[in-house]
């Protein structure tokens, strides 16, 4: 009770503080002080009743460095919205330099770029050489300074630091909160660090030993000085230093007055490319290559120990949690490395991370993962899909595909593949089990679930290990109930995966996985859509009319409801899932015709609507692709004026949407594909696959081929002045080709 009250002091000291009452604020600390009979919270609240103190000494200057930085960090937190970076700027410089009035500027002018000193020479790479080797130089500085203060007001000064850094950086001044971070982090790098790794090696005889026992024992006192408080005041800096040197790295905009290596646009882990050499050379010269310029090299291990120091803060941040027994911080340092490595993720180069994602993964199984199985699931499929991508064979050039027979006698892994490739099981089969036994508020988003479930099934198709009939089930839950959505995703990725010259898996019949579907409880519509679609693309495949158009009539009529009401990037996702089926649909009709024109019209209907929501989906190659088709579908009956007529209004429509979305082509995608492998799946090619007839060979041609017929339904009717506009659109829509002739 005595703990209760010295908490609601506290409490009642930040509301009063809040409100700009610093007697009452102090007056309630006091009060603190005196109930915390235990000490647990003495040095913060010696240091907040300091502070307050500090703010009410409106013209009298403090003698201590401490007191001077607290001061100019106080002032720097009322500084209002409209208040310049310049003034707020100052005020956050004035506090480093009283903390570190010997180092504090050098390490800021590190990223002064007026600093930079070229020398004489200019070569190609001189001034990057040049800016790479300032700012080393500048921030080698900074350990000096720790080195001469000793252990003075270490805790203090840690969480001044501390503070210097999260107010600069709340206030958009980032050389500051970089400079401020890195001196806060030397306490954690060079004393803290040295403390749980004890020296090995045979002790010297006589007063050197002595020596070392005495500095031994000073280690033991100084490692129980470090509290939990201050553990975690390292490992919050570690956050901000780390997302600020890839804020930087990234090509994002942010308000600051220098931002470090911006110009570079390079991006987290990756390597910079080597500037054009503009310069003008006499002939016969000889342009120097990067990789044997000493300037460029040293530029490019500069830019990689940022990225290495980014990494290393957030691992250090979750080596933290785990001693302090605090998960929220192993979870922020697990987001951090995934959503920062993201563009890494999406292109597949996931085995760049793996040392880094084990680390975190064996942290994560020490602290558990703070009822977010989510962030869990979405690190262990990272981790997997980087041991098991380098193993899976390369996709067949589009020219030589053709139906494969199973590899019944498929070439084993060696020994280092056979090993990732069981560990990556095992990390999948780790979670599955997990997120299996989640109450229900913690349940894991099915499609995070989709992106595990590709994981392992390829992963056992390259360990050629069968899943048994209950689709694995039985391997991850030891419940009976299992999840019915689950089994059927289980169920896909086999069929996905067959066909490939690869092991073939044993799959359930297609019909039994369409009832099991429909049985299913759907948590997330995106999902159910996409397996309605791989449903009608596999049953297409194994020419069964019937489930084709089922399961395509299904996915339509969902995925119409569904546009109206998601989000601008589900409506393209959406849309381009509803284009492929309507594809779907349409040559499944056409292969099925057997003379009856009726349903060439029907399926001409559904190339249409496949068009149409590929314009939707601001996706050319889907829109271009349905209009082959219709192509294919009409082209008999365009010798006829008037089926021509028939057509003119569908003709116009089309062309309108071919030019819209060529206009504004779908941006590069930025959301992680479900395989980044090959598979039997519609998005491997095969939606290509097939003859065109004349008029359909490629885009420009079949584009040059529809002006052609417009023209041809004005001038049916004698519309020479509208056939005449079709041309001229036609000159100034397509490109400078053969075509527009």
């Amino acid at each position: 009770m005595v703990l209760l009250r010295c908490q609601v002091h506290m409490e009642m000291a930040h509301i009063e503080e809040d409100e700009d009452r610093l007697e009452p604020a102090m007056q309630h600390l006091q009060k603190a002080m005196l109930l915390d009979s235990l000490g647990l919270y003495r040095d913060k609240l010696t240091m907040a009743l300091n502070r307050l103190h500090l703010c009410t000494m409106l013209y009298q200057a403090p003698e201590r460095a401490e007191d001077k930085a607290i001061m100019a960090i106080e002032q720097a937190k009322k500084a209002i919205p409209k208040d310049s970076v310049r003034k707020k700027r100052a005020l956050l410089v004035n506090a480093g330099l009283a903390l570190a009035p010997d180092t504090f500027q050098i390490v800021l002018d590190s990223e002064n770029e007026a600093k930079v000193s070229m020398g004489k020479s200019r070569g190609r790479f001189t001034y990057l050489f040049a800016k790479a080797r300032h700012h080393m130089i500048s921030v080698d500085k900074a350990a000096g300074h720790l080195r001469r203060l000793g252990n003075e007001n270490d805790k203090e000064r840690i969480q001044i630091w501390a503070e210097l850094a999260k107010v600069a950086r709340r206030q958009g001044v980032w050389d500051v909160c970089r400079a401020a971070s890195r001196f806060c982090l030397l306490y954690d790098n060079v004393k803290v660090k040295k403390l749980v790794r004890p020296k090995k090696g045979k002790k010297k005889k006589g007063g050197d030993s002595q020596a070392q026992d005495a500095w031994g024992q000073s280690e033991v006192t100084l490692q129980r000085q470090v509290s939990p408080t201050l553990l975690r005041k390292f490992a919050e800096v570690g956050f901000i230093s780390a997302e600020k040197s890839l804020l930087n790295l990234a090509p994002k905009v942010l308000e600051a007055t220098v931002q470090l290596l911006r110009s570079e646009g390079v991006e987290l882990n990756n390597h910079p490319h080597p500037p054009e050499d503009l310069s003008q050379h006499s002939a016969g010269y000889t342009v120097e290559s990067p990789e044997d310029s000493a300037q460029w090299i040293t530029y490019q291990t500069w830019i990689e120990s940022l990225s290495q120091s980014a990494m290393h803060s957030w691992l250090r941040s979750a080596e933290i949690g785990q001693e302090i027994q605090e998960g929220w911080i192993v979870q922020n340092a697990v987001v951090y490395v995934l959503n920062h490595n993201h563009h890494l993720i999406v292109a597949g180069r996931q085995k760049e991370l793996v040392d880094t994602l084990d680390h975190l993964l064996s942290i994560v199984k020490a602290t558990g993962h703070s009822g977010d199985p989510t962030m869990l699931v979405m690190l262990c499929n990272a981790l997997a899909r980087g041991l098991i991508l380098n193993w899976i064979p390369a996709q067949v050039p589009e020219k030589s595909k053709r139906p494969m027979r199973s590899n019944l006698f498929h070439i084993p892994l060696d020994s280092v593949a056979s090993s990732e490739v069981r560990t990556a099981v095992e990390v999948c089969e780790f979670v599955l089990s997990l997120t299996d036994r989640t109450v229900h508020k913690e349940a894991v988003p099915t499609s995070a679930r989709q992106q595990l479930i590709a994981t392992w099934v390829k992963a056992k198709q390259l360990l050629q290990q069968q899943i048994g009939p209950r689709l694995g089930m039985d391997e991850q839950s030891p419940n009976e109930d299992v999840n019915s959505v689950t089994r059927v995703l289980v169920a896909l990725e086999m069929y996905s995966s067959n066909g490939l010259g690869l092991m073939d898996f044993t799959v359930p019949p297609l019909a039994q996985l369409v009832k099991m579907a429909s049985e299913c409880s759907w948590s997330d519509p995106l999902v159910e859509l996409q397996t309605l679609m791989r449903l009608t693309h596999f049953a297409h495949a194994a020419h069964d009319y019937e489930v084709t158009m089922l399961c395509s009539q299904k996915a339509i009529q969902m995925g119409i409801r569904y546009l109206r009401m998601c989000s601008p990037v589900e409506t393209e996702l959406v849309a381009e899932m509803l284009s492929t089926t309507a594809c779907i649909q349409g040559r499944s009709i056409m292969e099925n015709l057997k003379g009856r024109k009726q349903l060439r019209l029907v399926a001409a209907k559904a190339f249409i609507e496949s068009a149409q929501f590929g314009g939707i989906a601001r996706n050319s190659a889907l829109v271009m692709l349905a209009v082959r088709h219709y192509w294919n579908t009409w082209l008999p009956f365009l010798s006829s004026a008037a089926n021509r007529k028939k057509a003119k209004n569908v003709i116009q429509r089309i062309i309108s949407i071919i030019n819209k979305t060529e206009a504004k082509k779908q941006g590069k995608g930025k959301v992680l594909t479900l395989h980044q492998w090959p598979t039997a799946d519609f998005h491997s090619g095969g939606m290509t696959e097939g003859h065109f007839l004349p008029g359909a060979e490629d885009d420009l041609t079949l584009r040059a081929a529809l002006y052609g017929l417009l023209f041809h339904c004005h001038a049916d009717h004698g519309d020479w002045e509208g056939g005449l506009k079709v041309l001229d659109e036609a000159v100034r829509v397509l490109p400078r080709t053969a075509h527009r002739l």
